[in-house]
């Protein structure tokens, strides 16, 4: 059966990103890209379009969309020819636009104070547990089950934010849950269901100047460890239980920039992500500097 059109996804930061249609394979027929907003990320996500236009569809290269996150979101993106067995090569760009891609506001403001910032962690046995940064829920030593974390940070300053999410696994397909910010829990207490993997993100005017490293153990896996201003963990499979977590929030002012990973130092529209239709990985690649690329031929004809 002979594919139709050709469905990826975009996921992108909190802000307010250009979403440009920068070239097709077939200038003569180019496929529409349709955007449309992940159910999960519903309530996050505002397209803004020109007068008149009600839906956020790219019909040409040059073509432009707006699109505002008021948190972390997926994005759907749809290709279709625009005839029966037509092309389905395009690629499409996404930016960030900022007031301050410099992040020079944020020099003018005190740093944050991690002092009084605490990982919650509900241990399978031992029930809640607190500890600060570069300190261990279970871990090495004494690793357990973790079932659920949350952030407690009272004196938790303007420009600075820390949110995450968590999967839950269990019977059944693992959950993934919404992102909360210091003060909330992810999670569960008292149902025996492990973490199978979480997110952690730094956000906030002052927190493009910081990083979050994650040293994570999953039961049977080696420690790992992840660094970036958004960090993801999880086991081999997906399901192996979390059984230790350290959390460490860095400055990145004295550390030179690295070329696999995006810095907000950059001109005023910072390193775009892009998806390309051509030729053929399942799943989105994506490399450190933000930029997505999926490869696909054209409809019906096998690559």
């Amino acid at each position: 059966m002979k594919s139709t059109s050709l469905q990826k996804t975009l996921d992108l930061q909190k802000g307010l990103f250009l979403i440009r249609y920068d070239s097709a394979e077939d200038a003569a027929q180019p496929p529409k890209v349709s955007l449309s907003v992940d159910p999960q990320s519903s309530g996050s996500v505002e397209f803004l379009l020109p007068p008149e236009v009600e839906e956020p569809v790219l019909w040409s290269p040059g073509a432009n969309v707006v699109v505002r996150l008021s948190a972390p979101a997926r994005l759907q993106v749809e290709l279709s020819p625009r005839s029966a067995g037509g092309s389905l090569g395009a690629r499409i760009q996404s930016a960030q636009l900022s007031t301050d891609p410099l992040g020079l506001a944020a020099l003018d403001e005190a740093p944050p104070d991690f002092a009084g910032l605490r990982l919650i962690g509900h241990l399978a046995g031992r029930g809640d547990t607190l500890v600060g940064l570069g300190e261990w829920l279970g871990g090495p030593m004494a690793p357990t089950r973790i079932e659920g974390v949350g952030i407690d940070w009272a004196e938790r300053p303007q420009n600075f934010g820390v949110r995450h999410s968590v999967r839950v696994g269990g019977p059944g397909e693992p959950k993934t849950t919404e992102f909360v910010e210091a003060g909330g829990y992810s999670g569960t207490r008292g149902r025996a269901l492990p973490l199978v993997g979480a997110t952690f993100e730094v956000f906030g005017s002052a927190a493009q100047h910081y990083e979050i490293t994650a040293d994570a153990i999953f039961l049977g896996s080696p420690q790992m460890k992840v660094t970036g201003q958004r960090v993801v963990v999880s086991g081999p499979t997906g399901r192996e239980p979390l059984v230790g977590l350290r959390l460490q929030i860095a400055s990145t002012r004295a550390v030179q920039s690295r070329p696999d990973r995006s810095v907000s130092s950059g001109p005023a529209v910072s390193a775009p992500a892009a998806i390309a239709a051509e030729a053929a990985p399942k799943n989105p690649v994506r490399g450190g500097s933000g930029r997505v690329r999926v490869f696909r031929s054209r409809a019906g004809v096998k690559g």
